[in-house]
């Protein structure tokens, strides 16, 4: 039996500027502001073979979803908006 994916990643901003935030393969971006704590949070259908990617160019951090999963961006319990693509 395949388990479901659901698991939330805390990134916290210590830097004294906004970071973009890129959901590939979809470009969905987003800004975290300074200080600000934010959860990552991961679902897919399995957890089976799957696995979370994050990477950092020095100018933004991606985040790549499982195979087939999403992921959401929380602060404060609320999912944050889209912003403009850079």
């Amino acid at each position: 039996m395949q388990m479901p994916l659901n698991q939330t990643i805390v990134y916290r901003n210590n830097t004294d500027r906004a970071i973009r935030i890129v959901v590939e393969p979809w470009a969905r971006q987003y800004l975290i502001d300074p200080t600000v704590e934010v959860e990552f949070r991961f679902f897919a259908e399995s957890a089976s073979a799957n696995r979370i990617e994050i990477e950092e160019s020095g100018k933004y951090l991606s985040l790549w979803p499982p195979d087939g999963g999403i992921v959401q961006l929380f602060v404060d319990g609320r999912e944050l908006k889209q912003v403009a693509q850079e």
